[in-house]
């Protein structure tokens, strides 16, 4: 179905010594109102343009000259604009090139009327016999949640309820303005309870959009319901809470739009942060098989067994931490002697330390490691392996009774390790690991005795990297500990083959000989009977015989 209307051009002329009909040409622009580029309602129905030229002869003394032209409106779903006026554009002039040579006197146009006429045509809306639109328009929001955490994947859902409870509202749009914190997702497709609606995003002045459409026209007592979907990610620069902006729009000329709702979605920043830490071997057994103490080290080797120390500080998240303190207390001596002896610290991620008082200050030597299996295997929560060989060994019982003396900053003299901690993200770790050794040659001197050498590791959030912050950030510490005991060695050793083949034979020619004397001496003789018993039995055979 084409709705359609005649544009219709009259024109006459009057005058003496003229020619008797001239000629006028006519320019006629439909929707002329309309900016360049835009879509224009009408077309001329003979030629689908909505600009057309033409010519009219005109006759003098005669009734008005006229010429009808057809035009129609285009489908609705072309066009979105019904209530503003279509403007009708006509200039006209007069055809110089059919003026007679011979003509004292050339026709002219009259001064006193213009040379372009301008007549509007309405499209017919149901809005009563005014044809003029009030609609009524609200509009109610709220979220899906109200708290967004920092480094989660925070995706929001805006349901929406849009209605007009007047007449009807063309070129209904819903606007949202989106803040810097969030970006457009989509539309909620997968509930049925919510309407699917058509949404752009746009830029307008540098502020981001979302528009969708809600009719053309929305109809009066429109009430329903729809999901716009965000992603809220960008929290650099965020306040302790991001605003939605929502508001309907229409061009109606009054009341053309709704009430404005700002939507507050609450920021808060949490962090879960652990701190854990392993001694390498978690237990030395003194004393030490085929070692010797010496007065003056110059080795790491002739200090005692190694023993490291290795510390991560992981955050579980979500959110991120930055400028976190980390400490460390070290035993390092009691009365005047060492008891772990630093060689090297060794760090893991964004982590640098200092020492509150120089370490290997007796310059012993030492390779410096590379990452070891066992840091690779802790920083990946990996069963950590030791690769230490040790002989069996039973503690002595009186020394499992015995309680162990610990020795920890309380009190022995410590070595304070500061650290700071750069920004760690959701899942990362930063670790530290201390290389040492233990100087046997002081608890040799106390025989028997049992020790436990504790560090104590401490950790302080000082903030995150956010303009918001949690009302109380994380900390915490723990001991770890390593243990010195003694024990009494089990007496065995390893037998070479060669003696197990030599004592098996051994023990073959002693068998033998020893067959061989029993041999000699009848001991493998059979027993046999006395001779006098088979006389006696002859005799008694012989005698039942006869009385036979």
């Amino acid at each position: 179905f084409i709705y359609s209307f005649t544009v219709r051009v009259c024109a006459d002329f009057e005058g003496q010594s003229i020619s008797d009909e001239i000629v006028l040409k006519g320019e006629l622009q439909l929707d002329s109102l309309k900016q360049k580029g835009a879509v224009k309602r009408t077309l001329f129905f003979d030629y689908h343009q909505s600009h057309h030229y033409f010519s009219i002869v005109i006759e003098r003394q005669k009734q008005l000259r006229c010429q009808d032209f057809l035009v129609y409106l285009r489908d609705e779903t072309e066009f979105r604009d019904k209530l503003s006026p279509i403007s009708i554009n006509l200039n006209y002039s007069l055809d110089e090139s059919n003026f007679e040579d011979s003509l004292t006197v050339k026709p002219i146009l009259n001064y006193y009327q213009k040379s372009s006429v301008t007549e509007q045509a309405y499209i017919l809306v149901d809005c009563g016999e005014d044809n003029l639109c009030i609609p009524d328009l609200q509009l109610s929001a709220m979220p899906d949640k109200d708290q967004l955490i920092i480094g989660e994947e925070n995706c929001v859902m805006l349901i929406i309820n849009p209605r007009n409870d007047g007449e009807g509202a063309y070129e209904a749009e819903l606007h949202i303005r989106i803040p810097p914190e969030a970006d457009y997702t989509g539309v909620e497709r997968n509930n049925k309870a919510l309407r699917v609606l058509s949404c752009d995003y746009k830029m307008e002045n540098e502020t981001r959009m979302v528009v969708c459409d809600l009719g053309n026209p929305m109809v009066a007592g429109a009430n329903f319901s729809t999901g716009i979907r965000f992603s809220v990610q960008h929290f650099e620069n965020a306040d302790f809470s991001i605003n939605f902006e929502l508001q309907i729009k229409s061009s109606n000329k009054i009341n053309p739009t709704s009430n404005l709702v700002n939507l507050h979605i609450n920021i808060s920043a949490v962090a879960q942060v652990q701190i854990r830490g392993v001694s390498h071997p978690p237990t030395i057994i003194l004393p030490l098989h085929n070692w010797e103490p010496k007065d003056e080290p110059t080795k790491e080797e002739e200090i005692g067994p190694l023993v490291e120390h290795i510390y991560e500080l992981h955050n579980i998240g979500p959110s991120a931490i930055n400028n976190t303190v980390l400490r460390v207390g070290w035993p390092v001596s009691s009365r005047e002697e060492f008891l772990l002896y630093i060689l090297h610290i060794q760090t893991h991620g964004p982590l640098h330390c200092q020492t509150s008082s120089p370490i290997n200050a007796m310059q012993i030597k030492f390779a410096i490691p590379q990452d070891t299996p066992e840091l690779a295997a802790f920083l990946y929560n990996s069963t950590i392996s030791h690769y230490i060989r040790r002989r069996d060994v039973t503690v002595a019982e009186p020394h499992r009774k015995n309680s162990a003396k610990i020795l920890n900053c309380t009190n022995v003299k410590c070595i304070l390790i500061s650290c700071t901690v750069g920004q760690l993200e959701r899942g990362k770790s930063a670790a530290l690991k201390i290389r040492s050794r233990l100087w046997a040659q002081t608890f040799l001197e106390r025989k028997n005795d049992l020790y436990t050498l504790s560090s104590n590791v401490s950790f302080e959030v000082k903030s995150m990297p956010y303009t918001v912050q949690p009302a109380k950030l994380p900390e915490g510490s723990i001991a770890i500990r390593t243990s010195v005991i003694w024990s009494t060695p089990n007496v065995s050793f390893v037998i070479p083959l060669w003696v197990i083949i030599l004592a098996i034979l051994l023990g073959l020619l002693v068998l033998a000989m020893l067959t061989l004397a029993l041999w000699k001496c009848g001991f493998f003789d059979r027993a046999r009977p006395p001779q006098d018993d088979m006389a006696d039995r002859e005799q008694l055979t012989n005698n039942k015989t006869t009385d036979a």
